[in-house]
């Protein structure tokens, strides 16, 4: 799907018979983190996963972009699939862009499902050490590759080493890593948007790994009264559960978004 501006977004769509669930995916990765949701969800929800400028297929013009340019993106999408009203779901950044979304359109938002995220911006602490990890070392090239890569991987997706994050390792070997500059700006410069969560009433699943160092259930339980309707927060307690939960641990990732699809009103 191409946008008033020519950027041109990727997305994966099962096109299947039912409600739809649009989701984001977390800063680094791209679509194909929601495998596990498109192929076991399908049976009875239309999944569709799109993958953020900067990130995976998608292609921009390089120019400087906000989280609200992802939501826009978003819902010229959802437009151009024809689809009226969705769940809107989304993982650290995709979670960004899901509140943001909402709070579009929020007549057309059933419910949000958020994964390891928050509506606050960082704080200066935050903001240096995202600023060397991120712009530094990984945008930078200040630090090699496999250096960084690896240790981000354990920390960042968990599970297996040869099953979950090696395959990742070897997607970010291949990329360009210049590529993140503008996506790297939007997260780390982004702004808080927690004074206007009351306006977001849609019914919301919050879910959080256990061992999810970058969001703990401090930043899930502010975003959850934050939040101007009904929210439930999940613990993923698992031993390697880690940020990207979802991708590690389908089955039980899998089967609290479907309990909350499934007790969605029409």
């Amino acid at each position: 799907m191409t946008t008033d501006d020519g950027t041109k977004v990727h997305y994966l769509d099962t096109e299947t018979d039912g409600p739809a669930l649009l989701l984001g995916h977390g800063f680094f990765m791209d679509a194909e983190m929601w495998l596990p949701q498109l192929e076991e969800l399908a049976d009875r929800y239309r999944v569709i996963a799109v993958d953020a400028r900067g990130h995976g297929n998608s292609e921009d013009a390089g120019n400087p972009f906000t989280y609200w340019d992802l939501a826009w993106d978003a819902w010229k999408l959802v437009d151009a699939l024809g689809v009226d009203r969705l769940v809107l779901g989304g993982l650290s950044q995709g979670g960004f862009t899901a509140l943001r979304m909402a709070l579009l359109q929020p007549a057309r938002t059933r419910g949000l499902v958020l994964i390891g995220t928050t509506a606050a911006a960082y704080t200066e602490q935050e903001r240096e050490g995202y600023e060397r990890v991120i712009v530094r070392s990984w945008v930078g090239g200040a630090v090699p590759i496999d250096d960084i890569a690896l240790p981000m991987a354990a920390v960042m997706i968990g599970g297996d080493r040869d099953r979950h994050q090696r395959p990742w390792v070897e997607k970010w070997r291949a990329s360009d890593r210049g590529r993140l500059a503008q996506a790297a700006r939007c997260l780390i410069d982004r702004e808080s948007i927690t004074e206007l969560l009351p306006e977001i009433t849609a019914p919301a699943l919050l879910l959080r790994g256990i061992g999810d160092q970058a969001f703990n259930h401090e930043h899930m339980q502010g975003l959850a009264t934050g939040l101007g309707g009904p929210a439930r927060i999940q613990t993923i307690s698992a031993d390697t559960a880690t940020h990207i939960c979802n991708l590690t641990h389908p089955e039980l990732v899998n089967r609290e978004i479907r309990e909350f699809l499934d007790g969605l009103p029409a």
